[in-house]
């Protein structure tokens, strides 16, 4: 082998790592169909739900429950939304320019089929005390 192309093996082999690229797994992990067009998306800042921003309303997707849980109406008009933190979320139009700040609370549905419980069965409001921790 000659010096010339030992000198040339040699600095492919030094630049060639430079040269590799790295490159990422992925997978879907679900593909949801929109009734209408997404306008924008934002998920909680603890990533149990995400927000699409559609003309008129907000849908509300759990990711672990894996479906849409609700609907907040919003004006039309809105063309981005984000989340912030303590449950908050920042609608804007520049259009005329606006923002809208949104609070929101996750309601859990608890069944309390068969369970004691005092009061009308039909009453609005149901509180549970959990204290039978054995």
């Amino acid at each position: 082998m000659t010096f010339k192309r030992f000198y040339c093996t040699i600095l492919v082999l030094i630049l060639l790592p430079g040269l590799v690229y790295a490159g990422v797994e992925w997978q879907t992990l679900q593909k949801i169909k929109l009734k209408s067009r997404a306008l924008d998306v934002a998920a909680s800042i603890d990533g149990t739900l995400i927000f699409s921003l559609t003309p008129g309303v907000i849908l509300v997707y759990a990711t672990a429950d894996n479906r849409f849980i609700d609907r907040i109406p919003v004006a039309d008009g809105y063309t981005r939304i984000a989340c912030a933190k303590d449950q908050r979320l920042i609608l804007s139009a520049a259009d005329p320019a606006v923002l809208e700040i949104i609070k929101y609370d996750r309601i859990y549905d608890i069944d309390i089929a068969n369970r004691a419980f005092k009061g009308a069965p039909d009453a609005k409001v149901t509180l549970v005390v959990f204290d039978d921790y054995q």
